[in-house]
């Protein structure tokens, strides 16, 4: 009688060291998520262009309103100011060259040759006047305090002042009808002459902010933390192999610790993190309308804009409160799909494993 035992024996105890799979992918997601909220966004700030259009009384009563706000805050004793930019939008195409001219000015060809070309080019197609310099002033001098500008200054092959031109750049965006701000440095309000008007009180709010007491003033300060955690969180996050559902380790390291910790809260940390920008955006706009609402009172301004100025702000805080929700829910989808593609390959890596070091061994008995 012949009796065959399969035993098994294994060749290698060891497994491969795992590789981190799925960064790459899992950092789109994000993006396709602020996809839809970014569109969202965009038809908001239409909306809000076409409710802040006002007549040419209307305007010049808002305008008139807003100072009078200003003295009553005493914000204009401290140097806040509101300018205006006439709105020119422009062409696409343009884009276009001023990108080819810019593109030369940092590669270090041609210089001087193409810094007046960049000069020529936005005074035609933009056509700054002299009512638009007291704006193009403030704006050159929030980049004066900008470390960044005054590196970018002396990383240029040519001996020239270049700020004005950069402000100018800068500044198209109000020049196309797209934003109204406050700069803080500066201590100024910047807005388009036709789009937007009614947000002046809103950017009013924010020099209320920042000239007001110690915990408004550091909110505001705290702002660029909505803009840089949550970049970092999800780089953390991502590289982490480790993942969601993975227990400690006893020998785990203080940095692992660290790791595991902001990728098991990382929704919670990334909506704390815009928290800074979405109270001081609606404290801004509760402190500027509380201000024009004096004015209705005193007849300084109509009902119909002080409507049209609640509107505007409902839509703003909206495209902020859409950036911070994007933003949880992109961190929260991206680690979830980094973790089903880590475990995948883990799971692969682990029946390959199986199948290359343990093989059936047939041994015959003979009875």
């Amino acid at each position: 009688m012949e009796v065959k035992s399969v035993n098994k024996q294994t060749r290698s105890t060891k497994q491969r060291k795992t590789r981190n799979k799925g960064i790459i992918r899992a950092n789109f997601v994000p993006t396709l998520v602020s996809a839809p909220t970014g569109i969202i966004s965009a038809k908001i700030l239409t909306s809000m262009k076409n409710t802040s259009q006002l007549s040419k009384e209307d305007s010049i009563k808002l305008s008139e309103a807003a100072q009078k706000g200003l003295k009553n805050s005493g914000l204009d004793k401290k140097g806040v100011e509101v300018f205006k930019i006439k709105e020119n939008p422009i062409l696409d195409k343009m884009y276009t060259k001023f990108r080819s001219i810019l593109k030369n000015i940092i590669s270090k060809k041609d210089g001087e040759n193409s810094i007046e070309q960049l000069t020529e080019l936005i005074n035609e197609v933009f056509k700054y006047d002299e009512s638009d310099s007291n704006a193009i002033n403030a704006i050159i001098k929030e980049l004066g305090s900008n470390k960044r500008t005054a590196m970018q200054k002396q990383s240029l092959p040519i001996n020239i002042d270049i700020k004005e031109q950069i402000a100018k750049l800068q500044a198209l965006i109000f020049k196309e009808g797209s934003n109204a701000c406050y700069l803080p440095k500066a201590n100024k309000i910047i807005t388009p002459d036709k789009s937007l008007q009614t947000s002046v009180f809103h950017e009013i709010g924010h020099a209320l902010n920042n000239n007001g007491g110690i915990i408004l003033k550091t909110l505001q300060k705290a702002r660029p933390i909505s803009t840089k955690v949550p970049g970092l969180i999800l780089l953390i996050s991502l590289f982490n192999k480790r993942k969601t559902t993975d227990k400690p380790q006893k020998n785990d390291s203080k940095i692992q610790k660290s790791a595991d910790f902001v990728k098991r809260n990382a929704g919670i940390l990334t909506a704390i993190s815009f928290m800074p920008m979405v109270l001081e955006e609606g404290i801004a706009s509760i402190r500027g309308q509380k201000l024009a609402k004096t004015l209705v009172k005193s007849k300084d301004l109509s009902k119909d804009i002080f409507k049209k100025i609640k509107i505007t702000n409902l839509y703003g805080f909206t495209t902020y409160s859409l950036a911070a929700i994007a933003g949880y829910i992109g961190v929260k989808l991206a680690i979830k799909v980094k973790d089903t593609i880590q475990t995948n390959y883990e799971n692969e890596q682990k029946s390959k494993f199986i199948k290359e070091n343990i093989k059936p061994d047939l041994k015959t008995y003979q009875g």
